[in-house]
């Protein structure tokens, strides 16, 4: 849409932005909402989950204008970070609302809510765009949001009469705690993810950073799409493993790890006979000459996918820390090998980063895996 409408540039001035705002959106998610869904005996009120949220807003805040100050942005790149950081931390705020409508079973709320959500900034931003610059379509995108969530999440929400309102105060290190780990993992992909295109900008320029974000956002297509089918198997898993039931997992992750690698092949294989007609019909003719990057990138999407696959079953085995390594084994790999693979393989060098990276962060994953599963299964598992 960008890329059509304003150009390579503001692609890829939004690219930089959004993978520089998701750092600290993470912050102020601070991964509540699994945790306050979770909550099914009520131990904590409603008022202190939201009180949580405004309290890792602030932090994620101080922490996204210390790290804005050393940037070296452009002044578009900074007025559209500002504006990105905005619509992020509204969009989260309004997670924990909607995470009080799950508690409730409110599902048919939720749907218009997301509904609502979902298209009304959309229109309102591709609107703004023709008319405005990047940022200020950003920034009316983020005021469309905030309307919806003013006048439809806060008010359904507010109004039950079984919300609780009032927040403890001394429970909120309670509600936070919890998920340091598993934020301290996201933000070493999201760092990861940022550092990347960043280096693409500085090397090259922000127009080719367009194309390359263009052509690479079909790299988290795959894990997206797959992220469900994938959760529905943790509760299983973390049953299995509690059984010591080893044998059960190490077959399971097997299975999973060959329709990674034949689904990868497919995908490679056949964007030979879709690829370019898929990237002209999207993003317009001038894409064409960027096309040697779709097979990377689709490469790079399976080993994404491998990688949440061996992160999801070791999140069920409760060993989020070995997770954490692995992550930052992963962004190590990313932050010193980029730069190189940049300035010999052009823009396909960050691709080739990330792959070296996610082998890295594998390798990690399943040599922890295989250690905590090389104890003697159950007999009736064998």
């Amino acid at each position: 849409m960008i890329l059509r409408v304003k150009g390579a540039e503001d692609a890829g001035v939004y690219s930089l932005a959004y993978t520089f705002t998701n750092i600290f959106t993470t912050i102020a998610g601070f991964g509540m909402g699994a945790y306050q869904i979770s909550d099914v005996r009520g131990r904590h009120t409603d008022g202190t989950y939201i009180a949580a949220r405004i309290c890792t807003s602030i932090a994620a805040l101080f922490c996204f204008a210390v790290a804005l100050y050393f940037a070296d942005f452009s002044r578009s790149t900074l007025l559209c970070c500002f504006a990105l950081m905005l619509y992020r931390l509204l969009e989260g705020f309004a997670g924990v609302y909607l995470c009080v409508l799950q508690k409730f079973d409110d599902y048919k709320t939720i749907g218009i809510s997301y509904f609502a959500k979902g298209v009304f900034p959309f229109l309102i931003f591709c609107i703004a765009l023709y008319f405005f610059e990047l940022p200020q379509a950003v920034f009316a995108m983020s005021f469309s949001f905030l309307a919806v969530f003013v006048f439809f999440d806060f008010k359904r929400v507010t109004s039950r009469p079984d919300f609780t309102s009032k927040p403890v105060m001394r429970d909120i290190i309670r509600v936070i705690l919890p998920s340091f780990v598993l934020v301290l993992n996201s933000l070493t992909y999201f760092g990861m993810t940022f550092y990347t295109r960043y280096v693409i900008e500085k090397i090259y320029s922000i127009e080719e950073l367009g194309y390359f974000s263009s052509v690479t956002l079909i790299m988290f297509v795959l894990p997206f799409l797959t992220g469900p089918a994938l959760n529905v198997f943790i509760p299983g898993l973390s049953g299995l493993y509690a059984d010591k039931r080893y044998y059960e997992i190490k077959r399971m992750t097997f299975r999973m790890g060959l329709c990674v690698i034949g689904v990868t092949a497919v995908l490679c294989a056949s964007s030979l006979v879709w690829g370019r007609f898929a990237l002209s019909l999207v993003f317009g003719e001038k894409i064409l000459r960027y096309s040697y990057l779709l097979i990377p990138t689709l490469l790079a999407s399976g080993f994404l996918l491998g990688v949440g696959v061996l992160g999801a079953i070791l999140t069920a085995m409760q060993k989020r820390v070995e997770s954490l390594i692995a992550g930052v084994a992963a962004t190590l790999t990313a932050i010193l090998t980029c730069p190189v693979l940049v300035s010999g393989f052009y823009m396909g060098g960050s691709i080739y980063s990330l792959v070296a990276a996610f082998t890295v962060q594998g390798f990690v994953l399943l040599g922890f895996l295989l250690h905590y599963l090389k104890k003697p299964s159950k007999l009736a598992d064998k």
